[in-house]
């Protein structure tokens, strides 16, 4: 005995979306079970589902088959050649029985009655009923054992899903209104109606990945700073739980709010990195509670705007991408290059004394803004090398690099000299083993 389960059963609905092109389905649904059915034909299941990761539970399952053979044209017209058909055309009155013989490049038809040979025929083309082994829609063939129950759940892997983050950032004179969005993807061969939604953020170790996603619905947004989502850390990574239910069409991508922060300070700098001459625009907050934000930031693009005070038109400015940021960590983003800031940097003297190796340097600045401008410079050293002397207060953040920090005025033109050195001789430590025998 045969039972049908479709998604019309479901009681629950839930998905869990992974960064990485996949993602989890756990549904439960109503099927009552008298312990007569052999066979559970599970309808609206993903096509690009990943059967070794089907967990049941409710049934005694002795076997399971997924049939994937979906019903198309080209396949549905060849598993009827040699089979009986009917052509039905506007200038007869009744269907002409016929036998398909080849459906290749054309049709062509023999009349079972005449004889006649007919090739790419005018009309309607009717088959008896769907073969044996094609479906509507992707189907789980469950065999069973006898058991009874009223209700069945089913969990399953599938690719095709993913998730991302964008933030939508506009600044003002000292504080900046945030906007974080999460971009859902659906390629998995099935809609999804009335779903739970999750995203799992954090790299889930997977062997295989597939990612390739176009189109996009924005959902409309709601006012307020309510999220959309609640978030909690689960396991060793971030779990985000969307209120109430959506549906993620197939071949449909979704944006919907995960929160919202207004008057969130910030700092502005300028920073040239090691072996550059290009002054980046450094945008930096503080991912705290009482800066405004203090909550885990799913790895993303931030796009940065700013309004223009003559007519109050919003200006995009750059953008960055981010990895994922725990609370209480700094955001930091790389937003373009200064228009009126220059930087050179160039090498005065390179000698070796003796095996003391010295390097004097000189990197110039410029400020051709109208207001100062704090420039962080970075230089790259070895570990190993000391720093002589230099023309302004200098930080080690890393082994290997060095950071002057510098104030200029509008106008200004303002010279770092410093001078590295680095030992190079070679020192010989010679161990005198005493006789044991002493």
């Amino acid at each position: 005995m045969m039972k049908m389960c479709t998604m019309r059963d479901d009681k629950d609905l839930c998905l869990t979306v992974y960064n990485d092109g996949f993602g989890l389905v756990s549904e439960r649904r109503a099927v009552k079970m008298t312990g007569d059915e052999t066979r559970i034909q599970y309808l609206d299941v993903a096509q690009r589902m990943e059967v070794e990761s089907l967990r049941i539970d409710g049934l005694d399952v002795a076997e399971v088959n997924y049939e994937y053979d979906l019903v198309d044209k080209a396949e549905l017209l060849d598993k009827y050649v040699g089979e009986t058909v009917y052509l039905k055309a506007e200038d007869l009155p009744e269907r002409r029985e016929c036998r398909l013989l080849s459906a290749g490049t054309g049709l062509i038809l023999e009349d079972i009655v005449t004889g006649e040979v007919l090739v790419d025929p005018e009309g309607e083309l009717i088959l008896p009923k769907l073969p044996d082994g094609l479906l509507a829609r992707p189907a789980l063939i469950f065999q069973l054992r006898p058991c009874e129950t009223e209700e069945i759940g089913i969990s399953y892997l599938t690719k095709g899903l993913s998730w991302e983050a964008n933030y939508v950032a506009e600044l003002t004179e000292e504080t900046l209104a945030l906007d974080a969005w999460v971009e859902i993807h659906n390629e998995a061969g099935i809609t999804f109606s009335n779903t739970r939604l999750k995203l799992l953020a954090g790299e889930v170790n997977r062997v295989l990945k597939t990612l390739d996603f176009d189109r996009c619905v924005y959902s409309a947004v709601r006012e307020g700073n309510t999220p959309d989502f609640e978030e909690k850390g689960f396991s060793d990574y971030h779990l985000y739980t969307m209120q109430g239910t959506t549906t993620l069409k197939d071949n449909q991508s979704k944006q919907v709010r995960l929160f919202a922060a207004n008057n969130v300070p910030y700092g502005r700098y300028y920073e040239v990195a090691p072996y550059s001459e290009d002054v980046r625009i450094v945008i930096e907050m503080n991912n705290k509670t009482e800066d405004g934000l203090g909550m885990p930031f799913p790895a993303g693009t931030v796009k940065v705007y700013q309004r223009d005070e003559t007519d109050g038109g919003l200006t995009f400015v750059g953008e960055d991408q981010i990895g994922h940021t725990p609370k209480d960590e700094t955001i930091r983003l790389y937003i373009g290059e200064a228009f009126d800031l220059q930087c050179e940097r160039k090498c005065l003297n390179k000698r070796n004394d003796r095996g003391m190796r010295r390097e004097e340097w000189q990197i110039t600045l410029k400020n051709h803004k109208e207001e100062p401008a704090l420039i962080q410079v970075l230089h790259r050293i070895l570990g190993t090398a000391d720093v002589e002397k230099a023309s302004h207060a200098w930080k080690r953040p890393k082994a290997e690099e060095l950071m002057f920090e510098v104030e200029l005025k509008p106008g200004a033109v303002e010279n770092v000299d410093f001078t590295v050195v680095v030992d190079e001789r070679i020192h010989v430590i010679r161990h005198i083993e005493k006789d044991r025998s002493e």
